[in-house]
């Protein structure tokens, strides 16, 4: 036992249910290999399982998958979480959603790890075809919006609630809202020689206002310091 199935356990306990019992190696198979490809079990790899799932196997025993499925299906889910699209107007257009989509593609597939890549996708700057992950500026353009989504993304916080008034179940409070998206009012935005590119840049400021209070926002990490 690990200290994930501690935890699992505990859990269990508290809400006073049984655990499922152990799943079948075809059963395993057949989930795990869903979730990491999206795609069932070949018959070679199903095999190849069985074969290899003994006590003198280890880690050979755990099913395989082919990098290009793996990657693909996780950049499918990445680009949900980003969202990764085209927009009516030719906001963002097909040229830029295909870069934006290989280039998810690849960081999976050369396992980056996934806080380089955010990084890499919230420092990003420059144009849209020529760095993709600028994009994550382009598929969004209002200010508000842009810090929401970071939040919940990579940080799991909802903060749309404290927008108008302090978060009633949580502990965020519209003065947190705003200084967090006065980080991104620094983003700055232009037209590239293509009309569909746009340039990312750093403004060097930019102004985030509470409309309650009327004070002008410092940026803020949410719980950190200024």
């Amino acid at each position: 036992m690990n200290y994930i199935d501690s935890l699992v356990n505990a859990k269990l306990e508290k809400l006073r249910l049984l655990p499922s019992a152990l799943a079948s190696d075809e059963t395993f198979l057949r989930r795990v290999t869903i979730d990491i490809t999206g795609l069932l079990p070949s018959e070679e790899e199903y095999q190849q399982f069985l074969l290899t799932r003994t006590p003198q196997a280890g880690e050979a025993g755990r099913p395989t998958a082919g990098t290009e499925r793996v990657s693909e299906i996780w950049a499918m889910k990445w680009a949900e979480l980003l969202l990764v699209k085209t927009k009516n107007g030719g906001q963002v257009s097909y040229k830029n959603v295909y870069l934006y989509a290989n280039w998810l593609t690849a960081q999976i597939s050369n396992d980056v790890p996934i806080d380089k890549m955010v990084q890499d996708l919230l420092g990003s700057s420059g144009g849209t075809f020529k760095i993709p992950p600028t994009n994550y500026y382009q598929v969004e353009t209002n200010t508000l919006k842009v810090a929401e989504n970071t939040a919940q993304t990579f940080m799991g916080i909802r903060t749309q609630c404290a927008q108008c008034h302090n978060h009633p179940f949580d502990r965020w409070t519209m003065n947190d809202y705003y200084s967090f998206a006065a980080f991104f009012a620094q983003v700055g935005r232009k037209q590239g020689e293509d009309y569909r590119e746009q340039i990312i840049f750093d403004r060097g400021g930019g102004n985030v206002i509470n409309p309650v209070t009327k004070k002008v926002m410092e940026p803020k990490f949410l719980g950190g310091e200024t």
